[in-house]
């Protein structure tokens, strides 16, 4: 896997199995992964289009899942926890909360599957959490992504995929909120090692 930001487009390329339910959601074979920024009353009733137009400008080829929101990619929350990396922006009212979940483990189908349902779990449980009484805004997306052979089967929260992708989520949603709302210019990436944790401020280009 490899990830690259600007102000407006996170990109993360690898070959990927995914599963999303973001714009024309699916389950398959991937090459990227993209979360892009439209201006906040954008609108449109064919999105997929604008997909397949950041798409070419990326020059990341068809095999695609894309997500759209109204939060600059400045704001943008990385949270690794050994082979899982969570990418989160989040925004509520007229926002969204969009998150991706990349393995470097390889997870079967219904294990991606299970993964948003985890995945969704968590960022209800840390909206909660933080004195947000929403499960969540009516555009959220989530995807799910691995490399590899898919070696793990389940990804509940007491799994080694769902533990972490449910501690990654939880610490990472309040932080992508607050970072909006601040108006954060620069990514915020944090690790989740095995006691404890570090954060780090990094400038990717």
């Amino acid at each position: 896997m490899n990830y690259r930001c600007s102000d407006t487009t996170l990109v993360i390329e690898g070959n990927f199995l995914a599963a999303s339910t973001g714009i024309e959601g699916d389950i398959g074979q991937a090459t990227a992964l993209f979360n892009h920024t439209v201006p906040r009353r954008w609108h449109d009733d064919h999105p997929e289009r604008l997909l397949a137009e950041i798409a070419a400008k990326e020059g990341i080829g068809s095999l695609y899942f894309g997500m759209l929101t109204a939060v600059p990619m400045g704001a943008l929350v990385i949270c690794r926890s050994g082979f899982l990396t969570v990418f989160i922006t989040a925004g509520i009212s007229n926002h969204t909360i969009n998150i991706i979940g990349v393995s470097g483990e390889g997870i079967t189908r219904s294990g991606l599957l299970e993964g948003l349902i985890t995945a969704a779990s968590a960022k209800t449980l840390a909206l909660l959490e933080s004195g947000r009484a929403i499960p969540g805004t009516p555009t959220d997306a989530i995807i799910m992504a691995c490399e590899g052979p898919g070696v793990h089967r389940y990804t509940g929260t007491v799994t080694p995929v769902g533990s972490r992708l449910a501690a990654c989520v939880r610490k990472g949603v309040p932080l992508a909120l607050s970072r909006y709302e601040e108006g954060a210019t620069v990514p915020l990436t944090i690790d989740l090692p095995a006691h404890g944790m570090t954060e780090k401020r990094v400038s990717i280009s």
